[in-house]
Parts: C-alpha cells; structure tokens; sequence
C-alpha cells in the first residue's frame, strides 16, 4: 500500500505542472477470468474507473502515461441446469491498481503497453449463496502487464481496447522457490475503455518542416 501512495502523491503533484502533462478521466467495462479455478469464460463483467495523467516525450513519437484506478476482477458461473450446471458461483475481487504504460503511433494507431501494480482491498467468494472460504490467504500486491491500442474519436475523446494478465498469482501457494509463483490463480481481462484527456494529446511526431533559404 505505500507504493501506491507514492504513487499518487506524484500523481497529485504532475497534475499541476504546466504544459507538461496532460490529465485525463476514464471508465472501463471488462470482461474477466480466473485461470486454474476450474471455469472458463469472461463472464465477470468488471467496471475500472481512475485518473491518468500522460507525457508526451517531445520530439520522440509517443509518451509515458500513469493511471490510479479502482478496478473489479473475478469469475462469475451462472446455473445453466440445460448442460448439466447447477452450480452458481462468485468470485470478486477489487484493487487499487496502477498501470504505467508506453504510448507509440504505430500505423497511425497509438499502442500501448506496459507494466500494472495492484493492490487487494476487498475479496469475496460464493458458492449456491453461501460464502466459501479459500485454502490459501491472498496475495496483497499483484503485478501485471496491460497492452491496448487506441481509437480517436474526437481531439480530446479517445476508445481503447485492453487486454490485462496478471503475472504473479493471487494466492499465497508454498510449492517451493519457484513453483509458488507458478500456482495460485491469475486474472485474465479483456475490455473497452473510454478516455477523456483535459488537453488534445498527439501521440504522433510531427513532421519537420523543410529549411527555405
């Protein structure tokens, strides 16, 4: 949890550096799964929502951009008695998370890519109803990667895709040095994200204009 206050105690501060930064709001709908809980499918329908802010790297193409999100993950399994399903299950998870990301124009597309760092707040599973508890106590820090590409629809609007996996597991497994981290569970998430930057970024490098004697 001190990391991510460090985090958004820099956050608070670049927010107000002049012409430097440029601030954003955004909103995610994602669809989420859990690898090795037995279900598949992204049925669990997982709402992000956060503050970014971007730095656009001057004459490079592309810039470095930073979000503080409040972000929902899990596996939702409905009853489905006609394929021999019975079971209703939930499990929800929420995090502090932030991603740090590199921006580049590719194609005329801006990418992005980048690590994720995520913090547990709150979990919860159900099985028919009833609250189940877990073999293995949770991991409070999660790391991950996300990459995405974006989709301008106005100069300040813009539509990503994401694609997020989580690469350390979300439960405490003791299997050993190594296998420990190969056990446990992973989120896997994938959805669409609106973006609405305070200032109109342009990810791309401007041409040079040529030198008239």
């Amino acid at each position: 949890m001190r990391i991510l206050t460090i985090i958004f105690c820099f956050f608070c501060s670049v927010s107000f550096a002049q012409n430097k930064f440029i601030n954003s709001v955004h909103v995610d709908f994602f669809g989420n799964q859990v690898d090795g809980d037995g279900y598949s499918g992204y049925n669990h329908i997982g709402i992000q929502s956060g503050l970014g802010s971007l730095y656009l790297l001057g004459g490079l193409n592309g810039g470095i951009g930073f979000e503080i999100n409040y972000v929902t993950k899990g596996t939702r399994v409905w009853p489905r008695p006609k394929n021999g399903l019975n079971n209703d299950f939930k499990f929800n998870l929420s995090y502090f998370e932030v991603p740090i990301f590199y921006v580049f124009n590719k194609w005329g597309v801006p990418f992005e890519i980048g690590p994720t760092i995520s913090y547990l707040i709150a979990a919860k599973r159900e099985f028919n109803g009833i609250t189940s508890a877990t073999s293995f106590p949770y991991r409070e820090i999660e790391l991950g990667g996300m990459i995405g590409f974006n989709y301008k629809m106005t100069d300040k609007l813009y539509f990503k895709f994401r694609i997020t996996n989580s690469i350390s597991p979300i439960f405490k497994v003791d299997a050993g040095p190594f296998r420990n981290w190969l056990a446990g569970n992973f989120h896997r998430g994938a959805g669409l994200n609106l973006t609405y930057y305070f200032s109109k970024p342009n990810f791309k490098q401007p041409k040079e204009e040529p030198i008239v004697n």
